[in-house]
C-alpha cells in the first residue's frame, strides 16, 4: 500500500479480501466493531469509515439490531448493475466458452508503447473465445513482467482479474476505447476471417493510485454476433 493511503481504506481491502476469499462468506455476519477495533487497533470511527465504503460498494448491509451482513462477493462488484457480454449470450441461449489461453514473457524496447507502463519486461497473455463453437473474439492481455507464469488446467478455471487480485495488483477502474481497424492476418485467421475491418477494443486497467495494471487488446467477428452489453438502470 501507498504511505498516503488512509488507513480506513487499507482496513477496507483487507475486509474485502477476506470476503472474496471466503473468510466470510455471503449471508455471514463480519465481526462487530469493538471486535473489528481490536482486531485492526484502530478507532470505532476509522472501523465505520471501513465499512461505510464495503457497504458503499455494495459487499455489505449494516442491519439496525443485527450487524453487518455480507451479500456480495465480486472483485467488481460495484459494476453489477451491468451485464457483461458473456452474460447476455448465456442470457440469450449462446455457448460462449474460453479456449487457447498461452503465456509468455515478451521484452520492451524504450520505444514501445507499453514501455511506460511495465518497463523492460511484460507478460503477455493470448486467449481466444468461441461463441457455438466458432471463433468470436482475439484477446491479449499486457501485465507486469514481475508476475510469475500462471499454471493452469482448464481454460475456463483461470479468470484473469482473480489472478491480479490474488498477487495484490488491486484494479480500481478501468478505461475502453473502442476503434475499427484492419487487423494482422494472424489475427483475421484466427477469427477466420479473410479480410477485415473488425471490431477492436484497448482497455487500461488502473489501481487505486492511478497507475496502469493491465493494458489489453480485443477484436471481435461481429459477423458471427454484434457486440452487446446491457445495464440496469
Amino acid at each position: 500500500m501507498s504511505k498516503k493511503t488512509p488507513l480506513y481504506y487499507s482496513i477496507m481491502l483487507t475486509l474485502k479480501n477476506d470476503i472474496i476469499d471466503g473468510k466470510y462468506p455471503i449471508n455471514s455476519l463480519l465481526p462487530t466493531e469493538t471486535e473489528l477495533e481490536n482486531m485492526f487497533q484502530v478507532s470505532k470511527i476509522t472501523i465505520r469509515k471501513a465499512i461505510d465504503l464495503l457497504e458503499n460498494d455494495g459487499y455489505v448491509n449494516k442491519k439496525s439490531g443485527k450487524g453487518t451482513i455480507v451479500i456480495s462477493n465480486s472483485i467488481f462488484n460495484r459494476f453489477s448493475n451491468g451485464h457483461s457480454f458473456a452474460n447476455v449470450m448465456k442470457q440469450q441461449g449462446y455457448q460462449l466458452i474460453k479456449e487457447g489461453t498461452q503465456f509468455e514473457y515478451v521484452a520492451l524496447e524504450p520505444q514501445h508503447e507499453l514501455f511506460p507502463y511495465f518497463g523492460r519486461k511484460t507478460l503477455k497473455i493470448t486467449r481466444f473465445y468461441y461463441l457455438d463453437g466458432q471463433p468470436y473474439i482475439h484477446l491479449t492481455h499486457y501485465l507486469a513482467g514481475d508476475l510469475e507464469l500462471p499454471q493452469i488446467n482448464n481454460d475456463e478455471d483461470f479468470s484473469l482479474y482473480m489472478f491480479l487480485y490474488k498477487h495484490n495488483y488491486l484494479i480500481s477502474h478501468f478505461n475502453d476505447d473502442f476503434f475499427v481497424e484492419f487487423p494482422s492476418k494472424s489475427i483475421l485467421k484466427s477469427l477466420n476471417l479473410e479480410n477485415g475491418p473488425v471490431l477492436g477494443r484497448k482497455r487500461m486497467s488502473f489501481d487505486h493510485n492511478n497507475k496502469v495494471v493491465e493494458v489489453s487488446f480485443s477484436r471481435y467477428n461481429t459477423r458471427l454476433h454484434s457486440y452487446q452489453i446491457q445495464y440496469d438502470v
